[in-house]
């Protein structure tokens, strides 16, 4: 399954997807741990739907300690089992362990970057308005950062355009 889009117009209504198209999808994030979430949440959708990640989403931020990339980035081993039993997420080790590397990672990120902003880095250093290399610089930075769920982060954060994003989706000549 192609990761899947809030903006589907064959989905049927729902408010919680409603909601995040309306005050999430396509703006600039707030701070660091609110671009963190819109990271982790591509992370967790990959291959499922977006309804079943929004419904989640209050989980996921009592078990992420609300996407906090400190917290989430001192996660260890016991850390991953807790969560791996958590019927409130979705429980892929591969992406639990993706999203706690991520913040580790983030964290690399802002100690390297003499501001201290992931939000500064992704925004204003990461160089580019185009989703190819863009994509391409962040499957470097990331773990489970492919080229879909790269694409649909860049546009869900507002980095690049939905018609930007759009020219490469699945299935479109590229």
């Amino acid at each position: 399954m192609p990761h899947e889009s809030p903006h589907d117009p064959n989905a049927p209504p729902d408010p919680m997807r409603e909601w995040y198209v309306n005050t999430i999808w396509g703006r600039r994030a707030a701070d660091d741990d609110a671009l963190f979430e819109v990271m982790s949440l591509q992370v967790f959708q990959a291959g499922l739907t977006w309804k079943m990640v929004l419904d989640k989403r209050d989980a996921f931020r009592r078990a992420f300690a609300d996407w906090s990339i400190d917290a989430v980035a001192d996660l260890g081993p016991d850390d991953v089992e807790r969560l791996r039993q958590d019927g409130g997420i979705i429980r892929n080790r591969q992406k639990i362990e993706a999203v706690i590397e991520n913040a580790r990672r983030i964290q690399s990120i802002r100690d390297s970057d003499g501001q201290g902003s992931f939000c500064r880095w992704f925004y204003d250093v990461l160089q580019g308005q185009e989703y190819p290399p863009l994509a391409q610089e962040l499957r470097r930075a990331f773990k489970f950062m492919g080229p879909e769920i790269a694409r649909m982060w860049l546009m869900a954060s507002g980095r690049i355009t939905r018609e930007e994003g759009d020219k490469y989706r699945p299935g479109t000549a590229n």
